[in-house]
């Protein structure tokens, strides 16, 4: 091989190779323009615009009609109102501790049931019923009837002296525990009347309401809203109700009834521990503005809460109200804090 072709043939190779390397590096710098776009943050379009409030300028959710029919957005004018003199306390019923006894093993021995008929969880016993026998001794008669809501032993078991073999509780006395908020009275009645919430009363035959009588303020505070419990206990059978059952009895307002604005509880939505509800400002045709304003809930009534503060960043009478679709607007007001990569 002369000298010439051996150049031609280096010169050649050299060349090859310079391609390969530059399209490599094309390949790896287009493979990375593509990773960092994929790995961009995604902002959507926001629909939060500023709006001029009562402490200034405020975010307003602004949709056009097209977001505001997907949204299925739904509002309804404030209207001033009483809550005619009463105040709606809630509270539960829980078995009355007097009312629950136990039957116990007289003595050690085999438990025996006559005709091997042994009382069921939920059965209901008359008092004097005799429901079984321990070994040798007297037969087991019931002091005081109920319904059974505890089997603690089943026959032909051997039981121990004192053991307990089922535990009944009488239902026709119940205790009511009622949350006593800051605008009940300070001194509660000595009687009031309940009624059961959440169409329990739908099974029960009259009467639906039931009185009772006060026992005196519990050792514990109510979990969620941390208000003192009255105890209140039923002064007769109540048809359809049990404990663990929710209910509420209606106090008269002290100072006469309050009037204000009635925001129904579909309009409201809770954030940072607080309650809100968005009011639709003027805006153009074709779209619409809403504001996020405070509710006090201090005066729960049927339905939603009677607002009678002045607060400047509350409601008041002649605001339209969102009363469908508030979430929505919950999520539109805040996404627009949240970016999706990076």
């Amino acid at each position: 091989m002369n000298l010439t072709l051996k150049r031609v043939l280096f010169t050649g190779a050299g060349l090859m190779l310079a391609a390969v390397v530059v399209v490599g590096f094309l390949a790896g710098r287009g493979e990375r323009s593509r990773e960092a776009a994929n790995d961009a943050p995604v902002n959507a379009p926001s629909r939060i615009r500023e709006a001029y409030g009562p402490l200034g300028d405020e975010a307003a959710v602004v949709l056009d009609s097209a977001a505001l029919a997907r949204a299925d957005i739904a509002t309804s004018v404030l209207r001033s109102a009483a809550n005619g003199g009463t105040i709606r306390l809630t509270g539960e019923l829980r078995a009355d501790p007097t009312g629950i006894t136990a039957l116990r093993a007289p003595i050690a021995g085999r438990l025996i049931a006559p005709h091997d008929r042994w009382p069921a969880l939920g059965e209901d016993v008359a008092a004097g019923a005799v429901v079984g026998q321990v070994s040798d001794a007297l037969p087991l008669a019931l002091q005081r009837g109920g319904t059974v809501t505890r089997v603690s032993a089943q026959p032909g078991e051997l039981v121990q002296a004192g053991q307990e073999l089922l535990q009944l509780t009488d239902f026709s006395v119940l205790l009511a525990r009622i949350a006593w908020p800051p605008e009940a009275p300070r001194a509660p009645p000595h009687r009031i009347t309940l009624t059961l919430l959440g169409g329990s009363n739908a099974s029960a035959h009259p009467p639906a309401y039931a009185s009772a009588d006060l026992v005196g303020p519990a050792a514990d505070v109510d979990s969620v809203t941390r208000f003192p419990i009255y105890l209140y206990r039923t002064t007769a059978r109540w048809p359809g109700a049990r404990p663990g059952a929710p209910l509420e009895a209606m106090l008269v307002q002290p100072g006469g009834p309050a009037t204000g604005v009635l925001v129904p509880a579909a309009a409201v939505v809770q954030w940072s521990g607080l309650a809100w509800a968005y009011v639709q400002q003027s805006g153009a045709r074709d779209s619409a503005r809403f504001v996020r304003r405070r509710v006090d809930t201090s005066r729960p009534v049927p339905g939603g809460w009677l607002v009678t503060s002045a607060d400047a960043l509350g409601v008041h009478a002649g605001d339209r109200i969102v009363v469908r679709g508030a979430e929505e607007l919950l999520s539109e007001e805040f996404r627009a804090r949240v970016s999706i990569g990076g």
